[in-house]
């Protein structure tokens, strides 16, 4: 019996969402990179680190400006888009938590 495959929708993935994912995945990773690092050094860290949390958060608020515009599009799947905004604006608050903790 031969099974034939089925398509239950016409939707396809979207570039953005799937950029944003990639992009949130990517910052959070440096933000959690650059405390592990800085925990390790006592706390004393270079220009490399800032140059480094600087550039995610670049990551991800691109990330999460093209998550949204993707997630606002009726004719795409939305898995990316969502985890793109979840991981973006982790990667935000936790760069945000990292400077309110360092003043």
């Amino acid at each position: 019996m031969a099974r034939g495959k089925f398509i239950f929708s016409d939707k396809r993935n979207s570039p953005g969402g799937l950029l944003s994912a990639v992009l949130g995945l990517i910052s959070l990773i440096a933000v959690i990179a650059s405390l592990v690092v800085s925990y390790k050094s006592h706390g004393v860290v270079s220009e490399r680190i800032g140059a480094a949390l600087f550039l995610s958060v670049v990551f991800s608020v691109s990330g999460l400006i093209l998550g949204i515009h993707a997630h606002m599009d009726d004719d795409l799947l939305l898995l990316f888009p969502k985890i793109g905004i979840v991981l973006n604006t982790l990667s935000v608050l936790a760069c945000g938590v990292i400077l309110y903790a360092g003043v």
